[in-house]
């Protein structure tokens, strides 16, 4: 498989020929994408930056309010009205996403291997390669992680959650992606879909 970006092309290591899970997380305000990192390895920046880790999470959202730490009124507003762009959020998940998320709630999902190389390509479309390769902007929120320029309009309509949800919809799982705009309406309506790869 190799994918073209900008002028660059790379050789990347195929997705998981078979059937793999990824996890869907509900950070409080945030939901994200936990995925094999050999999703994400059309990026060999990501590989040098987070070397062998198995899993990333994954997340995308307004470029203000996702990297303050003290949120105010006015971080708030700009992002419901799409004043600040778009950022993605990547964290190294170093194993078994289930203890490393703990305390927080996750659902699995079992993907097939066609799924995971649209998940792949869809995923790549999210990410600002303006620049040629991925741009990083700083360091992320927790444990070891990284912020990076995106592409998409964040505002009150388009949330982080509604990223989520379209991802998943557009891997035909039975979830409408419409008005999924917090993260308990993402995760009430994959609620059902069935875990565990056998």
């Amino acid at each position: 498989m190799i994918f073209f970006l900008s002028n660059s092309t790379y050789a990347v290591e195929p997705v998981p020929a078979n059937s793999a899970s990824v996890y869907i997380i509900n950070n409080g305000w945030h939901t994200g994408l936990v995925l094999p990192a050999v999703v994400l390895k059309q990026f060999p920046e990501l590989k040098r930056r987070f070397g062998d880790v198995p899993y990333l999470e994954m997340g995308w959202g307004d470029k203000g309010f996702y990297q303050e730490r003290n949120v105010t009124a006015g971080i708030a507003v700009r992002a419901m009205l799409g004043m600040s762009g778009s950022i993605i959020h990547l964290v190294a998940v170093p194993y078994d996403p289930r203890q490393y998320f703990k305390n927080s709630q996750i659902k699995e999902i079992c993907l097939s291997g066609v799924q995971l190389e649209r998940l792949s390509q869809n995923l790549a479309k999210s990410f600002d390669l303006s620049s040629g390769s991925v741009s990083a902007l700083g360091k992320g929120l927790y444990g070891d992680s990284e912020f990076y320029a995106a592409l998409g309009a964040y505002h009150v309509f388009n949330t982080c959650n509604s990223w989520t949800a379209r991802q998943l919809a557009q891997l035909d799982l039975p979830i409408w992606p419409y008005f999924k705009l917090t993260a308990s309406s993402v995760m009430n309506a994959i609620a059902d879909i069935p875990e565990q790869c056998q």
